[in-house]
């Protein structure tokens, strides 16, 4: 498998769901694919209209640099690489964007948004690790 599939994508989504839930808060789920596109999305009820494009950047810009995406802004900041977050279309550097890979080979990455950073870090690791690509 060298790409996200549907399946997969679905199976982030829901853990990522059962994880807010138990934090208590509503947030946007997207599932990017290999080539950084959408692959699949969730907004829970009464999550922020705002963290829609949050989540989908945070995916996306795990997809782009594979790392997670709260590291990708310690390393601008480190760096002093001022306006790299504005690069590929608007990238995202606080947690909450995470890659996913199979063997050692990225197939795509989980963005979460609408908690505070550390909450949708923590659900974005739990939606990773329960699943068995």
């Amino acid at each position: 498998m060298n790409t996200m599939s549907l399946s997969h994508a679905n199976t982030l989504i829901s853990r990522a769901i059962e994880k807010a839930e138990e934090l208590g808060v509503n947030v946007c789920i997207a599932v990017t694919d290999n080539g950084a596109h959408l692959k699949t999305f969730a907004r829970m009820d009464n999550a922020f209209l705002g963290s829609v494009d949050v989540a989908v950047s945070k995916a996306k810009t795990s997809t782009l640099f594979p790392l997670p995406s709260g590291t990708f802004g310690e390393l601008i900041r480190e760096e002093k690489l001022t306006g790299m977050d504005l690069s590929n279309g608007g990238l995202i550097g606080f947690p909450g964007g995470l890659p996913i890979t199979v063997d050692g080979v990225q197939i795509g990455a989980i963005g979460i948004s609408g908690a505070s950073a550390e909450q949708d870090n923590a659900i974005a690791e739990y939606a990773a690790a329960g699943v068995s690509l």
